[in-house]
């Protein structure tokens, strides 16, 4: 991609089932109003296929494209693409939220009426491939306890959603799958009577039209390659979010328009649960890592007996544990009812406050009650901190399980995204592998308050750099911000309580890097602070022991 924005943008729309004459003229309109509503600019449509959709976007041949949930989360993680908006679809006039699997058999087989049912079953899917037709079925049915793999009589793939729905009508299968609003549209065309079909472990949503056995999902998303500029992006996104419902671009699409991007880590978590695409060797252990721990065994098996020989120096250490656990219960107490007794009174203000700078005309008075109430959130952001830091402070007895740090990572950068397209920032993390570590959740808020820091104290369309590094028996993750840096004089003190680098119209309570401290060294670990080699900014960086 040439490194200035070109005039043509390329647009890759998955085309499932080889029907790409059907979604080029779907998506025609969408490529004329974007290319109408942004100014110099042309929009291209190209129909791919999976194999060169996913292509396409890890060699950056497109800048924008239009994925399942899955093939985005691929991209994500592998590729540093990027969200823009979530297809907001309709059915009857009315919009709604969600995408959904529905598994089914025909309304005659009295053998078959719940997944339980179908342990031994003929079975039909879409292809491996489909997000509604397949991925989130087979879910369902590992939720229920049924492993696909294993239990089904026989899984085969009907590649299109009407091939699976016949298949099961005319019996040549028990059962089978289909994406959401796949029955309706068959209804709807008279190539089936709804009656020959029976919906197995039906659930109902509040406001949801169609017919669903599983969980919903975000549905389809339009995103951009990690090099396409966020100038281009942002005008993108104003323009699919402005798309009226009444447009030949939304018509064309069957939809209402489009809507704020979804978080699809609910996407990412089906997918490692189901170990497809980029998790096929999830939580596998490989052989040297299993001599290692064998060995470690073998070890703690000769430490009982030394156990044994030093039983009454235990019993001792643990009467002073005891002691010690009092003596934190208190403090956690004592820290409880501050926090209540000091909370209490602290939004009784901000809700005064509140009213009455919405019912203030004075312009003296209302920046008056504005400094009010920053002044209260303030307060209250700092009594929340303090409580938390003083529970850490107590906190020994914390559990730890093997997770995956670059999958913490992702999510918690995720959640970012719409703060750092405000800021036109860009976020560049790119995960290449899994990065197991011994780790308890808590673990999250060091990474939300690097990410967070870095965030705030950059200027306006600079990039945030993560990046997780091996370094032996520790993974090394670093989040490298462009912004003033921190004076050396400053840097030795800017994990202490109240301590921050000063930062005039920087919201915060001063307390999150000694809490992001804490939960590091309750980890064994270690938290670090260094320049930007690279240039202005600085690069945070936190040591966590490999699983």
């Amino acid at each position: 991609m040439a490194d200035c924005a070109p005039d043509v943008y390329r647009i890759g729309v998955l085309s499932v089932h080889g029907e790409k004459n059907d979604t080029m003229n779907q998506w025609l309109p969408t490529a004329e109003y974007l290319s109408t509503n942004i100014p110099n600019t042309t929009f291209e449509v190209i129909p791919l296929d999976y194999d060169e959709v996913t292509l396409a976007i890890a060699n950056e041949d497109i800048e924008f494209f239009y994925v399942n949930p899955m093939v985005y989360v691929e991209m994500a993680r592998l590729h540093g693409a990027g969200r823009i908006a979530t297809f907001q679809p309709t059915w009857n006039n009315s919009s709604y939220t969600g995408l959904g699997g529905v598994i089914f058999t025909r309304s005659d087989r009295d053998d078959i009426n719940s997944l339980q049912d179908l342990k031994g079953a003929s079975f039909m899917a879409v292809s491996e491939n489909s997000f509604g037709g397949f991925l989130v079925p087979m879910g369902e049915l590992k939720n229920s306890g049924i492993d696909h793999k294993k239990d089904l009589g026989e899984l085969t793939f009907g590649q299109t959603h009407d091939k699976v729905v016949l298949s099961v009508i005319n019996g040549d299968v028990d059962a089978g799958s289909v994406r959401t609003g796949a029955l309706e549209k068959m209804v709807l065309e008279g190539s089936i009577d709804i009656k020959d079909i029976k919906v197995l472990d039906q659930n109902e949503y509040v406001d949801y039209p169609l017919l669903v056995s599983t969980d919903l999902y975000p549905d389809w998303m339009f995103g951009k390659v990690a090099s396409t500029p966020e100038t281009i992006s942002n005008k993108v996104s104003i323009a699919l979010l402005s798309m009226p419902p009444d447009s030949n671009a939304a018509i064309a699409l069957d939809s209402t328009g489009w809507s704020v991007p979804a978080s699809y880590s609910p996407a990412d978590n089906l997918m490692k649960d189901l170990r497809v695409s980029l998790y096929v060797d999830y939580g596998k252990v490989p052989p040297a890592q299993l001599l290692v721990q064998y060995w470690y065994i073998l070890v703690l098996v000769i430490m009982l007996f030394v156990i044994v020989e030093v039983h009454s120096r235990l019993k001792l250490e643990k009467a002073k544990k005891a002691r010690l656990e009092e003596s934190n219960d208190l403090k956690d107490l004592f820290t409880d009812i501050m926090r209540h007794d000091l909370m209490n009174p602290v939004h009784v203000i901000k809700g005064f406050s509140d009213v009455l700078y919405s019912k203030e005309t004075d312009i003296e008075k209302k920046e008056s009650l504005k400094i009010i109430i920053e002044q209260t959130d303030h307060l209250i952001a700092m009594i929340g901190s303090a409580s938390k830091l003083a529970k850490l402070e107590s906190n020994t007895d914390v559990e730890f399980e093997v997770q995956d740090i670059g999958n913490i990572l992702w999510m918690v950068a995720d959640s970012f995204s719409l703060a750092f397209a405000e800021k036109d920032m860009k976020l560049d993390f790119r995960s290449c592998g899994e990065y197991p570590s011994h780790v308890n959740n808590i673990i999250e808020d060091v990474f939300s308050n690097l990410i967070s820091n870095a965030l705030k104290y950059s200027p306006r369309g600079s990039t945030v750099k993560i990046e997780v590094l091996d370094e032996g028996d520790s993974w090394k993750i670093m989040v490298t911000d462009e912004g003033d840096g921190i004076p050396d004089g400053i840097k030795p003190h800017v994990f202490e309580r109240f301590k921050r680098a000063d930062k005039k119209g920087i919201k915060g309570s001063g307390l999150g890097l000694a809490i992001a401290k804490r939960i590091v060294e309750i980890h064994n670990g270690s938290l670090g602070i260094e320049d930007n080699p690279s240039g202005s900014g600085s690069v945070f960086w936190v040591m966590l022991k490999k699983a």
